[in-house]
């Protein structure tokens, strides 16, 4: 693909996964399963399992994106034992200054362990759902729950960092 269509696609992928996520998680109250999905299991329960499904095809679809515009090595640093971006930002932080949106540093880490997490909820959602009916299942339900809290820390840290840039570029 071409850099400009794939950067399109790329900003069409955090869209739609905007949109999944939103969903995904505002309805997840409501959704309650143990180790299978129950004998005639309602529109929000089927919802949860397709739009979570669909969320981790387009996780894996993003990721790819993100290797292919060469941004791995911006979002998982740490991958590399690259942390001196980080450091840098970190200290400035402590100095109250906006840690940079490009570069492999704290904001960059954000997204990589955001989309790392959106892609463990996803899979453990999957392998939850392919274990159904079997004890497996109870273990992937819970480990499904912990990445699923992990997302929402990150997804929280990923808006806190987008509002803290986009008041800095306003302020500019």
């Amino acid at each position: 693909m071409k850099g400009k269509r794939l950067h399109y696609w790329s900003h069409m992928q955090h869209g739609l996964l905007i949109l999944l996520l939103a969903w995904l998680l505002f309805s997840s109250p409501w959704v309650h399963l143990y180790n299978r999905l129950p004998d005639g299991a309602g529109l929000l329960i089927w919802a949860h399992v397709i739009l979570g499904l669909a969320a981790l095809v387009l996780g894996l679809g993003f990721f790819l994106t993100t290797a292919l515009q060469g941004r791995l090595g911006q979002y998982f640093p740490w991958a590399w034992g690259q942390l001196g971006p980080l450091w840098r930002d970190l200290r400035g932080v402590l100095t109250l200054r906006m840690p940079t949106n490009e570069g492999a540093g704290l904001f960059s880490i954000i997204k990589g362990l955001l989309l790392l997490a959106l892609l463990v909820t996803g899979v453990t959602g999957a392998a939850w759902l392919l274990t159904a009916g079997s004890q497996d299942a109870v273990f992937w339900r819970g480990w499904h729950i912990v990445s699923a809290q992990c997302l929402i820390w990150a997804l929280v840290a990923h808006i806190l960092a987008t509002l803290a840039h986009l008041m800095d570029f306003m302020r500019q």
